[in-house]
């Protein structure tokens, strides 16, 4: 299925266009699509970027200090793939001698000397007391000269040409470097982007970031590490924050830590409007197998029902507790209804889930949340974050099945006249039971009025959907207990 992130696509295009703004936090939750997100943006804005995507989940088997080797292998293998100019020479054999003996002048002679019978090996005797004394030479000369800058030097570049030091500026690294600056010759703005670092271990994440950190504090480099025009780090700030505090203590400053690997300011990826306007599209896209349009039909956006399980989806959605990952399981999916027989009072009185639309949106929740434990969790949330919401009378008429459900001890499924009273909530409604369906026997309600059950006189026009749903829910599992 093909999200339509033309606004975030806008969005992030200014960001990345801001002055200066060469090193890049994109955070968001899991799940919410950052992956997709940008490989879309790169893909339809490949004529103004040359994109490195990295991908380092595998790295958490590695030895921490072997991670600067597994990126730089992971540059190089993107490098195969793109168009450079990779420069080959051919030395002839002549010119490499000729090399060769302005080099190793006296160990050829001592080579051809030995080969040259007795004298061959006096004069090899010699030569080896004259090495030697050549050697002495250069050691005592090397030894009388005072050069502190020399010595700081080569103490930078032993540093950088060690393997797996977070300066290292070795061959490998001079080589990806030049690679890159030749594909800068394109005129595309070359971006390097590391996703899903919070997945790693906490140690591998902070020798990413410090890695590339260490490449500005210490050379004063006006580049990128490898010369890439901009660096992306891809994960969920919240998380980096918490492995922070975790592993340094919650009065360390993580706001002085982090600030150094943003050039500007993060990027927050937020595609909860888009995702909410997928929701009718894939809702339609579902199969239910059998003939069953007349208890369930999600192709219908004017259903009660539908219009009920699109309310919770984005609920759920604009409240980080229902992903575009997860969303998109349902996509063009078969679905088998599942229906049971309950009793319904003590006089052996039974109903079928059928009967109430609640429980076919509950068993549709749980079968790709995954489990009831995880929906529970999820519901749970959405009541502690959105525990009323502004509704008016076309609003409150969506939400007969759901008192149906939350009521149904107490009505039985018996058409008349009910109250609901949750003194928790605060909350009194009058309903009526109906018998919806072609059949006449779904059970559902039309809400009369909802007031204050404090003050009875005033009418309520906050609702609490999330509460009543996550009571529901509840009810629905005590009756796939108590079936047949």
């Amino acid at each position: 299925m093909k999200i339509d992130i033309t606004s975030e696509i806008e969005r992030f295009k200014d960001h990345l266009n801001l002055v200066d703004n060469n090193q890049i936090i994109f955070s968001g939750i899991f799940g919410i699509g950052k992956t997709y997100f940008l490989k879309e943006f790169f893909e339809q804005n490949s004529e103004d970027y040359e994109l490195f995507l990295l991908s380092p989940v595998n790295y958490s088997i590695s030895n921490n200090d072997d991670i600067i080797d597994y990126i730089k292998y992971d540059i190089a293998f993107e490098l195969l793939g793109k168009n450079v100019d990779y420069e080959k020479t051919d030395f002839s054999e002549l010119l490499t001698a000729q090399f060769y003996l302005k080099d190793n002048f006296l160990d050829t002679i001592s080579l051809l000397a030995k080969s040259g019978g007795k004298i061959g090996k006096t004069f090899s005797e010699v030569y080896e007391n004259l090495k030697k004394l050549v050697n002495n030479i250069k050691e005592h000369n090397s030894e009388s000269q005072i050069d502190e800058k020399k010595e700081l030097i080569d103490f930078l570049r032993e540093l950088t040409a060690r393997n797996n030091s977070i300066y290292e500026e070795n061959k490998i690294t001079e080589l990806i470097s030049g690679l890159v600056e030749k594909l800068k010759e394109n005129k595309k703005e070359i971006v390097l982007v590391i996703d899903d670092i919070d997945r790693l271990d906490p140690e591998h994440i902070f020798r990413i970031l410090n890695v590339f950190a260490c490449h500005f504090d210490i050379e004063k480099f006006t580049e990128n590490k490898f010369g890439f025009h901009k660096i992306v780090l891809v994960c969920d700030i919240e998380n980096i924050r918490n492995l922070f505090h975790s592993k340094y203590g919650t009065n360390v400053d993580f706001s002085g830590y982090i600030d150094k690997f943003y050039s500007r300011e993060i990027h927050f990826f937020d595609n909860k409007e888009i995702v909410s306007k997928s929701v009718g599209k894939i809702l339609s896209s579902i199969k239910i197998q059998g003939a069953y349009d007349h208890i369930i039909n999600l192709k219908d956006s004017r259903k009660i029902t539908t219009l009920n399980f699109q309310e919770i989806l984005e609920d759920l959605i604009n409240n980080d507790l229902l992903n575009l990952r997860t969303l998109l399981k349902l996509f063009d999916k078969e679905y088998v209804l599942k229906f049971f027989d309950f009793k319904i009072d003590k006089n052996n009185g039974r109903a079928s889930s059928w009967h109430f639309q609640k429980i076919l949106v509950f068993e549709f929740l749980v079968s790709f949340y995954g489990s009831i434990t995880s929906l529970r969790t999820a519901l749970e949330k959405l009541a502690e974050r959105n525990p009323t919401k502004l509704i008016d009378d076309s609003q409150l008429r969506r939400y007969g099945n759901l008192i149906a459900l939350v009521d149904y001890k107490n009505h039985k499924a018996l058409k008349d006249d009910y109250e609901y009273i949750n003194s928790d909530l605060n909350i009194l409604i009058k309903y009526s039971v109906i018998k919806p369906g072609d059949w006449g026997d779904q059970t559902s309600a039309n809400i009369n009025e909802v007031t204050y059950l404090n003050k009875p006189e005033i009418k309520r026009l906050d609702f609490p959907f999330a509460p009543l749903l996550k009571i529901a829910f509840e009810e629905y599992l005590n009756l796939t207990k108590v079936k047949n």
